[in-house]
């Protein structure tokens, strides 16, 4: 907080001066004229007393120390995260999972009374929308197509900013650099970030309703056209089913955009054949 500090100087000097002069009168006589008086010297001023030496003012009192900041509560942090980018996802994980909000508020309302910064205050509640959302991915098997796709469309553009202007998360979003970032990722790569996690969550509460069945893997004549739309796009099925695009690039963000080009591949694909590989890439226990 602002510190003020008042300063008060108040000076007074009053100097007295005065003067006097010195006259005396010389014998009466009648025989002789009496001499002229002597003219009277002008009065001297007399000299100004030298003030004596000031004191130094003391110095101004220290200003009080900043009150400390009120203790958070669930209603404050609940009223801060709803004002944050995070207030999708608050108001869904309140609506549909009550348990694991009330332990999100709780770690929320623990993390700001033991004053950790801001940043560290986000990257905690991202990772602990992750970790709720990581514990009912299986669910997301029974989801809608047109919510499977709708995430589909997501993450495709997600890796897309990866590759281009978010190139130096691309590496570290796929886990294959852990060394730490000095800056956060573009604000569209987060946004991307919080509405997959949200598409996960929708996918995830229409799965639990729907009790769906496990999915087949692809059939043989699934796989032919599978490999043949990847031919389209320039891809080999080797390459991606064994992960060898994602090996480090002399382009930073060149792993990403291959991944762009795998969703473009699998978005023109049957119905049947695509939820059949969003499962294994998207709701698959990890």
């Amino acid at each position: 907080m602002d510190l003020r500090i008042l300063i008060a100087a108040v000076f007074g000097l009053v100097l007295v001066a005065f003067g006097g002069f010195y006259y005396a009168l010389g014998p009466k006589t009648t025989d002789l004229p009496l001499p002229l008086a002597p003219p009277t010297p002008p009065p001297v001023a007399a000299l100004p007393a030298e003030a004596a030496p000031s004191q130094p003012l003391p110095p101004p009192p220290s200003p009080p120390p900043p009150a400390p900041p009120p203790m958070a509560t669930p209603e404050s942090v609940e009223g801060e995260i709803a004002l944050s980018e995070h207030a999708e996802l608050l108001a869904f994980v309140k609506q549909n999972f009550g348990a694991e909000y009330t332990d999100l508020i709780a770690m929320a309302v623990r993390r700001r009374n033991e004053g950790v910064s801001d940043q560290v205050f986000e990257q905690e509640l991202a990772e602990r929308f992750q970790d709720i959302v990581r514990g009912k991915l299986k669910f997301g098997v029974g989801a809608s197509m047109p919510t499977v796709d709708k995430l589909a469309a997501n993450e495709a553009s997600l890796f897309h900013a990866l590759g281009t202007e978010g190139a130096a998360f691309c590496l570290k979003m796929l886990g294959k650099d852990d060394t730490p970032a000095t800056e956060p990722p573009p604000d569209s790569v987060r946004r991307l970030m919080q509405l997959g996690t949200l598409y996960r969550f929708q996918a995830i509460v229409e799965g639990m309703a729907a009790n769906a069945k496990p999915v087949e893997p692809l059939s043989k004549e699934e796989t032919r056209v599978f490999e043949a739309s990847l031919a389209r796009e320039g891809l080999n099925f080797k390459d991606v089913s064994t992960g060898a695009y994602l090996r480090t690039s002399l382009e930073p963000g060149k792993p990403c955009l291959t991944l762009e080009t795998l969703h473009l591949a699998i978005a023109r694909l049957p119905e049947g054949t695509r939820r059949k590989l969003y499962t294994g890439m998207f709701f698959a226990d990890r």
